[in-house]
């Protein structure tokens, strides 16, 4: 993979996640609004950004784009709907540090079925870079982690599962633009919800900052991210997604006053080191792949 690749892909990815990062704040700031509801207008206001914006970009060439993402995207669709129902059900059945933990082993389902079924090779840089982040994630809720809770582990760990498949299949589709997948997930996850969510009880302060995240922030972060599949391995860019872990205490720091705790800030730092160390050798020794997967092939990548 051609340096200038690595970079654009880590570029794309890491910036989802760092424009992502502050989701949980502003969660924090709802009154009343229940996981499911906030699930259900996530997912319904997500699909409808992207659908006017597919809409406003593509016009008459919109129905080849939806009929562009293949099989590939109507299952990413599928998996991306699986996994936002799988984190909130997971946050209703465990504890938060529990699902957040679980949830980060997804780079190494990513790594795994990477080479299973796309033959992408990892250096052992990356395996490194997964196993420090994953350290640092420990140590960031470590202490938090509750026993017990089995069904809720279980779910949070199917959901890191669906999460790294889903990057894996994203790779696989080469350069078509996978956005309507996205749209489309949402929108599964929105009319599964439906029954549940009692939208009509969101009071209006609540749908305001859901309207901000669906309509706006979550879009574009989730644009950019699955973008980044297209430059870097499945593995790698699920290890960018820990950006999202790193930044969230900053935020809340930052906007509640929510001071973290050292173990927050050592395995933070861990974090973080690990994957800005991963992308910089990453750019500085490319592999000898280029360019953005085929969709009908497998590619080795650094």
């Amino acid at each position: 993979m051609a340096g200038s690749d690595h970079l654009r892909g880590v570029a794309l990815s890491a910036g989802g996640m760092v424009l992502v990062s502050p989701d949980g704040l502003l969660v924090r700031l709802l009154h009343t609004t229940d996981p499911w509801q906030i699930t259900f207008f996530r997912g319904l206001f997500i699909g409808l950004s992207l659908g006017l914006f597919l809409f406003l970009r593509y016009r008459a060439r919109l129905g080849s784009l939806w009929r562009g993402i293949g099989r590939r995207g109507a299952v990413s669709s599928v998996l991306m709907g699986l996994g936002n129902l799988g984190f909130v059900g997971a946050f209703t059945h465990t504890t938060v540090a529990n699902t957040l933990v679980l949830v980060a082993a997804s780079p190494l389902f990513s790594a795994v079925l990477g080479r299973v079924l796309l033959g992408e090779r990892l250096r052992s840089r990356t395996w490194l870079a997964i196993t420090a982040a994953l350290a640092g994630i420990g140590i960031m809720f470590g202490g938090e982690v509750a026993p017990g809770h089995a069904v809720g582990n279980l779910i949070a760990l199917g959901t890191a599962l669906v999460m790294g498949l889903n990057l894996v299949v994203l790779r696989g589709a080469g350069d078509r633009d996978m956005t309507p997948a996205v749209a489309l997930g949402g929108l599964l996850v929105a009319l599964a919800l439906l029954p549940f969510a009692e939208p009509g009880s969101v009071s209006a302060h609540d749908l305001g900052i859901l309207a901000w995240l669906g309509l706006i922030q979550l879009p574009a972060a989730l644009a950019l991210y699955i973008s980044g599949a297209r430059y870097l391995p499945a593995a790698e860019v699920a290890l960018l997604s820990l950006v999202e872990a790193v930044l969230g205490p900053v935020w809340a720091f930052l906007g509640v006053g929510e001071v973290p705790t050292p173990a927050a800030v050592a395995g933070g730092a861990l974090v973080l080191g690990a994957i800005v160390t991963n992308a910089l050798l990453g750019m500085r020794y490319p592999g000898s792949a280029g360019g953005p997967v085929s969709g009908k092939s497998s590619r080795k990548a650094s």
